[in-house]
């Protein structure tokens, strides 16, 4: 990536970072000789399911059957069983590890979605204005969700394995498509889109499936790797403890415009910073790391084999249609 486009990107990147939740946002207090102004059940609803969904996701990562049951109605527990007979314990919880949130104007509604995968669970929670518990959902690709074409060839993944350079463009690219169905498409007809996703759809699965392979055969070179296994637990002690000292002279010039900025992050943001994505090349190995407890956050390592400059990045996911719109931008001013 050339310096305009850094440059563009990084400054994007920061502006941009919404980093306040909504339930955050509903919870803070006014300023003091100012009355409260009165928040409505909508709102109260809306982020009892953001919390359940955030909530589903936290504890899935560990264990999904004790998250479904805790987080699921009786009837939704049992439909899930089609879904846990597809994939195993391992596969569902690599899904929700990277898995960001999303919610529309139907507070009833919210859903889990992983760009690494390109695949979205779409969750319908019953039982508010009281403890909200999924009754409905659909786990279905990017691809059907969005009312796009399959590829001639399954193994033509985008998200899953780079093929934009650089790789975070795959990301922007599927992240923005998705958040901008779900806000323009999905969101308005909630119920009737869920209704019609529902169906059984084994060709479906079996995508998704290609695609949880795919990051399985790549977790097993990982784990076959020492030294990268050990470049990669350095790397995430640096970004999780913002240790600008560290990551200057090990990053150089190839962090320069990023360091700065993510070090001055929350320390929430930074502290769970984990490997999720190792990709080992001819010409270079990429790392996508991110914070395990808010994924949306990611950092991009490409550590080449013939060059001691690492390259550092870094990108708030829900950013994406804006990144990707300065992406396209700044690449018609290159040409």
């Amino acid at each position: 990536m050339n310096r305009t486009k850094r440059i563009l990107l990084a400054a994007l990147c920061i502006g941009l970072l919404p980093l306040t939740s909504l339930a955050e946002e509903a919870a803070k207090p006014e300023a003091s000789g100012k009355e409260a102004k009165p928040v409505s059940q909508e709102t109260v609803n809306g982020v009892k399911v953001l919390y359940t969904a955030a909530a589903l996701r936290e504890i899935a990562c560990k264990d999904t059957a004790t998250a479904v049951k805790a987080f699921f109605s009786p009837r939704g527990e049992m439909r899930w069983k089609r879904v846990s007979d597809e994939f195993s314990a391992e596969q569902l919880s690599d899904f929700f590890m990277g898995s960001i949130i999303l919610g529309g104007k139907d507070e009833k509604f919210s859903a889990l979605y992983n760009p690494f995968w390109d695949t979205i669970l779409l969750l319908n929670s019953t039982g508010l204005p009281d403890i909200p518990k999924v009754e409905r959902f659909a786990l279905v690709s990017g691809c059907k969700f969005r009312g796009e074409p399959y590829a001639e060839n399954p193994a033509d993944v985008e998200g899953t394995v780079p093929k934009a350079k650089p790789y975070v463009v795959d990301l922007w690219n599927v992240c923005a498509r998705t958040k901008k169905h779900y806000a323009n498409v999905y969101a308005p007809k909630a119920s009737e889109e869920l209704t019609r996703l529902m169906g059984a759809d084994a060709k479906d699965i079996e995508r998704i499936q290609i695609r949880s392979a795919i990051r399985l055969k790549l977790l097993l070179k990982y784990l076959g790797n020492k030294s990268m296994q050990r470049e990669s637990r350095r790397i995430a002690t640096y970004l999780a403890a913002g240790n600008e000292e560290k990551m200057v002279p090990y990053f150089k010039d190839g962090g320069a415009f990023f360091i700065p900025h993510f070090v001055r992050l929350d320390p929430k943001l930074r502290e769970n910073f984990i490997p999720y994505c190792f990709f080992p090349g001819k010409e270079a190995t990429l790392f996508v790391f991110f914070n395990s407890a808010l994924p949306r956050i990611i950092a991009t390592v490409t550590i080449p084999r013939k060059s001691f400059t690492r390259i550092f990045e870094w990108y708030d996911l829900m950013a994406s249609e804006e990144l990707m719109a300065a992406w396209e931008n700044s690449s018609k001013e290159v040409k």
